[in-house]
């Protein structure tokens, strides 16, 4: 629901670590300009400890791709048309309680239109508008033809 701030946090906390880490490193080499920041040799020294780290290694660096593709955006189905979001915010002008409206066409074959409602909105109004007038109007405004249309209705709580 509130993707946008987990990756707030996500790209917080990573910056976190970085900062920690780098303050770390600027510390230890002040106060003994010789000496190894970091001993790896533990990895050397024990042989199970060399696959688990580089296990651990490949873990986050699957873990980091797939949180990065998620805040691209790729993975999603369709493209976004701004024309057939306008048309079907003109078809729904005058009801109450419409919050978010997304149309995406997928794949040139469908259509999915999603609409976020408030509680107080009259349902049985957005229903009709959709069967009468709406989705004729978005399938013509992306030059959708006879595209089937996928409309996913949601009701938010508050």
């Amino acid at each position: 629901m509130y993707r946008h701030l987990g990756n707030r946090a996500g790209i917080g906390l990573a910056g976190l670590a970085l900062l920690a880490g780098g303050v770390y490193a600027l510390d230890a080499r002040g106060d003994r300009p010789g000496a190894r920041i970091a001993d790896l040799g533990f990895l050397t020294r024990h042989s199970w400890a060399t696959p688990l780290a580089a296990g651990a290694a490949i873990l986050i660096a699957l873990a980091a791709t797939r949180w990065l593709m998620a805040a691209l955006g790729w993975g999603r189905y369709g493209s976004r048309t701004g024309a057939g979001i306008a048309m079907l915010g003109v078809a729904m002008k005058g009801v109450e309680g419409i919050g978010r409206i997304q149309v995406r066409v997928v794949r040139g074959r469908r259509l999915r239109m999603s609409l976020s409602l408030d509680p107080s909105s009259d349902l049985h109004e957005v229903i009709r508008r959709l069967d009468d007038t709406a989705v004729s109007r978005v399938r013509r405004a992306v030059d959708g033809g006879e595209l089937p249309a996928l409309v996913r209705l949601h009701v938010r709580r508050r």
